[in-house]
């Protein structure tokens, strides 16, 4: 058995695990991913990726790959209710919280949503992640860890041979799904409503040509006589949701060959069409959070976390926002610019967001398809799609979301997108943060620019400073210009104060005018408390 050594384990390559380890080498922290099947998802899954979660691909230098990937076009609301793919009788349904998919996000954020499928969107990731040195996996799995105060212990198998390998490791990630290994060896538990429903996820082949008149959507809900469920067209690829009742005896064996192709036809609405079955993947839509995300050295992301209902395409989104707020922790930790205790708020941040976006996936699934909810959680009200995927905050005790539309600026909360001007060219302030911390200072801070230089040269922290004006002009400090007074107006930055924005896009620390205290030591202080969790 031969012995490695790496900075960070991640157990788990689907699209959260493939995102931790993107983030953790774009912070250049060392990482092994180790994924027990042999090559990333052939089913479709999550359609979609929320706008927030295309400024984390954006600071990671690959928005634009995402988008080539699944050019994915959309009718109305992108969301379809048919007796059949092919039916005449169909409609749009326009959920209560949500935007046309024309509108887009351009007065909250840079980016826009991303319609892709998840087998689309692996193979980027991958490339990605290994194209920044993260040594990926495949085909191997877990198969035991011990965790200490010192580090964790892992033996890895590789599937086809059998072959054994010991890897020590200063921190695991464990993003292995909703039936987490890790997880249960760790005895957490988790809490909500729990299984809702379960579903065979069947996927086939078939060319529908110009079947589908020109309809483009990202789900459909089939209701026929023959068929009722969910349905997803990718290329020649159909994805059908069909729920069964393990209680009644039924199971997903029953889903055979024969019966997916005579599923698909009458989902489709045609009785003659060619369909060859590829597979059939069981899965439970349930309601739940990990009763906490970490252990010792041993964190939770995504599925293993969290699960929810897909309506909103919740549950994939913030699993990859789990990834981005871990990694620049353990980043900081690991390259001895933060103390331990940072990687403390990593359960204290997440974990009231992934129960309330637990509890908002259970609402939007009532509102957009009629699903019901158990009488525990019938009351929970629907909140604005904006504020949901911009609005969500790390401050304890108050409103869960504030509206991004109106922010306060406020450490956080996420930092505004304002359109600025550096050297003459646009950039939007979630450009600035894409390699590290970011400060921003009113026109009258110069001397917090002054003090992030000596600080950032004195620790080698990755620390940029700006000074934000209304006019760009010659000046020793790097500036950036806001002409309309917009970042000031939505920042709360004005004269001599300063922002902190985090790696991950949100607030860290705001300060007034550098008064009766020495700037540099004013932000070393602020620093040292953001960076020890305080």
């Amino acid at each position: 058995m031969s012995h490695e050594r790496t900075q960070v384990l991640v157990v788990g390559g689907s699209l959260v695990g493939l995102s931790t380890a993107l983030f953790l080498r774009r912070h250049g922290v060392d990482v092994v991913l180790v994924e027990r099947h042999a090559g990333t998802s052939i089913h479709p899954r999550t359609p979609g990726y929320n706008a927030r979660t295309m400024e984390l691909f954006r600071a990671a230098g690959m928005e634009e790959a995402v988008r080539a990937a699944g050019p994915w076009r959309l009718n109305g609301s992108g969301l379809l209710w048919a007796e059949s793919l092919t039916s005449p009788n169909h409609h749009w349904l326009a959920p209560p919280n949500a935007r046309s998919v024309q509108d887009g996000f351009a007065d909250v954020s840079p980016c826009d949503d991303a319609v892709l499928s998840q087998d689309v969107l692996e193979p980027v990731l991958r490339e990605h992640a290994e194209a920044l040195g993260a040594d990926l996996r495949f085909g191997t799995e877990l198969t035991e860890f011990d965790s200490a105060s010192d580090g964790v212990t892992a033996t890895l198998t590789v599937r086809s041979s059998g072959t054994r390998v010991t890897v020590r490791a200063d921190y695991l990630v464990a993003a292995d799904g909703a039936a987490s290994a890790v997880r249960a060896r760790l005895g957490i538990g988790t809490s909500g409503v729990g299984v809702l429903e379960h579903v065979a996820g069947i996927m086939v082949r078939a060319d529908l040509g110009a079947a589908l008149r020109d309809r483009r959507f990202a789900i459909c809900q089939v209701d026929n006589p023959r068929f009722s469920g969910m349905v997803r067209v990718v290329g020649d690829k159909i994805a059908l949701h069909v729920t069964f009742r393990p209680d009644r005896g039924e199971s997903a064996d029953q889903f055979t060959g024969e019966r997916c192709v005579e599923l698909t036809r009458a989902a489709v609405g045609l009785p003659d069409l060619a369909v060859e079955p590829l597979d059939v993947l069981p899965w439970q839509m349930t309601a739940a959070v990990a009763d906490r995300f970490a252990e010792g050295r041993v964190f939770l992301a995504g599925d293993a976390a969290h699960v929810m209902p897909p309506a909103g395409a919740y549950g994939a989104n913030t699993g990859i926002q789990d990834a981005a707020n871990l990694a620049w922790k353990l980043a900081y930790v690991l390259h001895g610019w933060a103390g331990a205790a940072l990687l403390d708020t990593y359960d204290a941040e997440r974990r009231p967001v992934a129960q309330l976006t637990v509890e908002q996936a259970l609402a939007t699934g009532r509102a957009w398809f009629g699903a019901d909810l158990p009488s525990e959680v019938a009351a929970i009200e629907l909140i604005d799609e904006v504020a949901m995927k911009f609005g969500y905050h790390y401050r304890a005790g108050e409103a869960p979301v504030e509206d991004p539309r109106r922010p306060t600026g406020r450490p956080g909360t996420r930092a505004p997108h304002v359109w600025l001007l550096r050297d003459g060219k646009q950039v939007s302030t979630v450009d600035l943060w894409a390699s590290g911390l970011v400060l921003l200072a009113g026109p009258g801070g110069a001397a917090w620019v002054e003090a992030a230089s000596a600080v950032a040269g004195r620790d080698g922290l990755p620390l940029t400073a700006y000074r934000v004006v209304r006019e760009e002009a010659q000046c020793a400090l790097p500036q950036l210009a806001d002409p309309v007074g917009r970042w000031a107006r939505l920042s709360g930055v004005t004269g001599g104060a300063a922002v902190l924005i985090r790696p991950d896009g949100f607030v860290a620390w705001r300060a007034e005018e550098a008064s009766g205290q020495d700037p540099a030591d004013a932000l070393t202080d602020g620093l040292q408390r953001v960076l020890q969790g305080a």
